[in-house]
């Protein structure tokens, strides 16, 4: 069920006006780009007004380019009547496309705009076909595949679905999967998930084996990824049924966005058309010199854990140029012995020297001059005693013999790259020409814009004596635009014998031309906005005498326990979130045997060809799913398999209307998403029957969920699962981070790892008015607890429900056995 654009386009990152321009001149199709006043994920780019959005896609649409804004953030309850406002005014102001993130905001926005095309952000996780039935149900008609899926896995997703398939090409990879990394907002207080990524996956941290430290040497950025450059995959990615090429880069500048954007221009163009010439090694030494942590593939290919992260810096560097050998800094010269093919440098380049520290501490400086030296040598010279100055920003000495020297930015680059950014795109032009003797001389053009114009000659043509009209004449004075918005695209030719007409003639019919094509207004898209109803807030619900206290395991040691409990513990359902499924079987079995619902989690993220997991977890014939992604919802809901579906709080659910969304089509309950703080997540509950939520009020918040495994990176010498020795099931691995926290790794039946908070998080202050409010369900996850621990955390809690412990003695009960204690964590605003 493929369905491909017309013509592929390129999309390209605008942080502000600037870099708008410059992707326009640099020749986007399409660009996208975030509003100031909030719902965009990159907060801190400075972005646009929506007051000036009229002005932006009235620039945009004169110039044959698509403008797509990005809505694409969580949107809290308190929000939602400005999300529509602003939804409202997007729409008018005529943009192409928004793209979202938050399932209840797509719905919003298709009652808001029917017209209002919908493209479904990487955020939005929607990594199947069977995902994106559900997004299309919402309403969405492109999807923005993840990041993590190959072309293979792409092929069979655009297999099984119509709607439009975007993919990003070029530029930074995030290490967890989209719109599921809580990092920031747990260490920082500051979501991803609303734009205030804080780049925690960029820096160092140092790796714990079975609790002992493992020294990796020059290896400490083991969640830093190389970037994305996938410009010689395009043509198998058009194969695979790709329409949009994504460029990454709304907070990077106007010299990266005219780079890439001139760079996958023609790279494009050339996987459409193999005649026109792609990309050599120094256009890929180019796109490295505006910004580069290294390049690769990153998982178009399939995963290769020893390729994606090198490990070494988490910030740009460059091309490399060699070692510095000496540094006399007084005078500032620094001797190099250059690498085999390193770069010319020039006076005006910035150098970078690397020293393995966090990017902003890495000296760095621009060039004053090169001496080239026999023997692969080279004296770079930063200013001096001599020249009567310091150079220009080189701290020479901080920099030592051994650090690695890269060329950081090229001056003459970037002249290049100011000349194509400041030069103003033209509309492109198809001509036809016709004519014969006795008649006049027809000119009929139509621009990309879809305009046409017509310009016959004063006088009819003559029989040529001397010159005829030729091609080169007719390109020369009637399809040379010169100065105009107009550049000639293709010239038909039809001309009936030789015939002559006066150059003058053939100006005054290109200027005829071109005012009638310029007078004509650009159809502005129709668009009809209406009042979208009221979320409808359901707070009836069915009353029980006692809260159901809910524990997902994740070992046998703990369902043992669980089990041995369960009558003083009251359990009703146990939640299984296993790592291999020989386990979970035997879990199920001992629950079931037990007299207690089965309940199986699914993995937060399934791609397309492991449909087979769904398959077993239904062969285990539980009596519930705990559906964590869209395709599971798709898979379980929508067939008759006789088990309850309960969304997870990965279903990313922070407001009211997206709550309804879910529960809509058919969940038994729902977990809000861990990005409400306290007063949220209560306004949240107000508006949906409290019998159909269930809370999470102990866990271990999970940081990063990733596609990227550290085990198989640092325990092996394995590209994927296929040959890394599985050293998951051997050892347990923890990420000690520059605090001294200690998160462990933990490995899923996918062999995605999921890095969880080194502390725990409890509920245990807000619990009380969550009681008042009717919630039914309370969920405690554990991680790795063994049997005395289980029982205390689920002892504990089972009191604090019953009102036989106060809030205080729980999170102090459960904080005896935690490392790093506890915390009110993501619900820290009723905490105190």
């Amino acid at each position: 069920m493929v369905k491909r654009a017309d013509t592929p386009e390129l999309l390209a990152p605008a942080g502000d006006d600037e870099c708008l321009r410059a992707a326009v001149n640099a020749g986007a199709d399409a660009v996208y780009f975030g509003l100031r006043d909030g719902f965009n994920a990159r907060a801190r780019a400075a972005n646009f007004a929506v007051e000036d959005l009229p002005r932006t896609f009235d620039y945009l649409h004169a110039r044959g380019v698509r403008g797509f804004v990005t809505f694409n953030t969580l949107v809290f309850d308190s929000e939602l009547a400005l999300a529509e406002r602003t939804l409202a005014a997007i729409a008018r102001a005529g943009a192409d496309a928004i793209i979202v993130q938050d399932l209840g905001v797509a719905k919003l926005a298709h009652e808001v705009c029917p017209a209002l095309h919908l493209h479904a952000s990487t955020q939005m996780t929607v990594s199947s076909a069977e995902g994106a039935r559900i997004a299309q149900g919402l309403g969405v008609t492109r999807v923005v595949v993840p990041r993590e899926l190959s072309i293979t896995e792409i092929t069979k997703l655009a297999a099984g679905t119509d709607v439009e398939l975007e993919c990003f090409v070029h530029g930074a990879l995030c290490m967890s999967w989209s719109g599921q990394c809580l990092t920031s907002e747990a260490l920082e207080a500051r979501s991803a998930n609303r734009g205030q990524c804080a780049q925690s996956c960029r820096l160092p941290y140092d790796l714990f084996v079975d609790g002992a430290r493992r020294d990796l040497h020059d290896l400490k950025y083991l969640l830093s990824p190389k970037d994305l450059a996938a410009y010689d995959l395009l043509p198998e990615l058009l194969a695979a049924g790709i329409c949009s090429f994504k460029l990454e880069g709304r907070m990077k500048g106007k010299e990266y966005v005219t780079n890439t954007v001139e760079k996958y221009r023609r790279a494009l163009d050339h996987a459409i058309d193999a005649n026109v010439r792609g990309l050599d090694k120094d256009d890929e030494r180019e796109l490295r010199l505006t910004f580069s942590r290294g390049f690769g593939p990153g998982f178009l290919k399939g995963s290769h854990h020893q390729t994606l992260v090198h490990g070494k810096y988490p910030g740009h560097r460059g091309v490399e140029v060699g070692r510095v050998d000496r540094v006399e800094e007084a005078r500032g010269y620094v001797w190099v012995t250059l690498v085999e093919g390193a770069p010319a440098l020039s006076p005006g380049d910035r150098v970078l020297f690397d020293q393995q520290r966090p990017e902003e501490d890495e000296p760095r400086g621009s060039l004053f001059g090169v001496d080239l030296l026999a023997g692969g040598k080279a004296k770079l010279v930063f200013g001096g005693e001599e020249a009567g100055r310091r150079g220009s920003g080189a701290d020479l000495d901080r920099v030592r013999p051994g650090d690695v020297v890269y060329k950081a930015r090229d001056i003459a680059l970037a002249r290049k790259l100011k000349k194509i950014a400041e030069t103003e795109r033209r509309i492109a032009v198809d001509v036809r020409v016709t004519g014969s003797i006795g008649r006049p001389l027809v000119a009929e053009a139509e621009d990309a814009l879809g305009r046409s114009a017509k310009s016959e000659s004063q006088t009819p043509l003559d029989a040529a004596r001397t010159r005829p009209l030729e091609r080169a004449l007719v390109e020369e004075k009637l399809c040379a635009f010169g100065e105009t918005r107009f550049a000639l695209r293709r010239l038909d030719l039809a001309i009936d014998g030789a015939v002559a007409i006066a150059p003058s003639e053939l100006k005054r019919m290109r200027r005829e031309l071109t005012d009638a094509l310029v007078e004509q207004a650009i159809a502005a898209p129709a668009r009809t906005i209406v009042e979208a109803a009221p979320p409808k807030r359901v707070t009836a619900g069915v009353e029980r005498s006692r809260p159901v206290l809910v524990p997902l395991l994740r070992t046998l040691e703990q369902v043992a326990q669980a089990i041995a409990l369960k009558d003083a513990l009251a359990l009703e359902d146990v939640e299984l979130d296993f790592m291999e499924l020989v386990g979970l079987g035997e879990a199920v079995e001992r629950v079931r045997a037990a007299g207690l619902s089965v309940i199986i989690a699914t993995p937060r993220v399934q791609k397309p060809g492991e449909e087979g997991y769904d398959r077993r977890f239904a062969n285990l014939q539980p009596d519930g799913i705990l559906a964590r992604h869209l395709g599971a919802l798709e898979h379980f809901l929508h067939a008759d398999r006789g088990v309850r579906v309960h969304g997870d709080f990965s279903l990313n659910a922070t407001n009211v209307r997206t709550a309804a969304a879910l529960l809509e089509l058919g969940l038994t309950t729902l977990t809000p998403a861990y990005d409400l703080d306290a007063t949220q997540l209560l306004a949240l509950v107000d508006g949906v029957r409290p019998d159909r939520l269930e809370v999470t009020i102990h866990q271990h918040l999970p940081l990063y969920h990733t596609e990227h495994c550290v085990y198989a990176h640092t325990l092996s010498k394995g590209k994927d699962f296929k040959d890394c020795g599985r050293p998951c099931e051997a050892h347990l691995i923890h990420l000690q981070d520059t605090q001294g926290l200690a998160h462990p790794v933990i490995v899923d039946v996918g062999c995605r790892n999921t890095v969880f908070n080194a502390k725990a998080q409890s509920a245990a202050l807000v619990l009380q008015k969550l009681l008042v409010a009717n919630v039914a369900r309370y969920r405690v996850e554990l991680v790795r607890e063994d049997a005395a621990e289980t029982a205390l955390v689920l002892t504990t809690y089972r009191a604090l429900l019953d009102g036989k412990l106060d809030a205080r003695a729980a999170v102090r009960s459960v904080g005896a056995i935690e490392k790093y204690g506890v915390s009110s964590g993501t619900l820290q605003v009723l905490a105190g």
